[in-house]
């Protein structure tokens, strides 16, 4: 019903029909994926504040990506398989931390990291309180850091 003007007011705001396409269409997923209960009529400034929320961080998501990649310089070949090698021991610690992880740190740890969700929205998820996922992503970013010594 408001899928259409969500799209043309994301299209005033970033002048790219694709980029306002995919995030209102990624509004009403994220909407449905929450099983949010929202009323068209009543909560419709809510839809456009959500949908102005998106916009702002792709801007952001897409200026970071502009700024890291500004700041990577190619050094050639060598460095370029040293860096896969490196990468690939770190992205193997990483697993190997994650399986040592509890359940509860790992389940709480993923939901903020691979879905972006908020303390808030991951307590809704698992029934538990905000201080208990605090607790829980503390000690799983402890168990990183030791882990793979930073």
């Amino acid at each position: 019903m408001h899928f259409d003007a969500i799209r043309r007011y994301l299209y005033y705001r970033c002048a790219d029909s694709e980029l306002a396409s995919d995030v209102a269409q990624d509004l009403f997923m994220r909407i449905w994926e929450k099983q949010m209960s929202i009323d068209p009529v009543k909560d419709r400034a809510l839809l456009y504040k959500i949908a102005s929320d998106m916009i702002v961080s792709k801007f952001r998501r897409k200026k970071r990506e502009v700024d890291f990649s500004s700041s990577v310089s190619i050094s050639g070949a060598i460095s370029d398989t040293n860096q896969n090698i490196e990468y690939s021991e770190l992205a193997r610690r990483y697993s190997e931390t994650l399986t040592k992880m509890g359940e509860k740190q790992r389940v709480a740890f993923l939901m903020s990291r691979n879905e972006d969700l908020k303390y808030e929205e991951i307590a809704v998820r698992l029934k538990i309180s905000v201080k208990a996922v605090e607790k829980r992503i503390s000690a799983a970013l402890s168990l990183l850091k030791r882990d793979l010594n930073y």
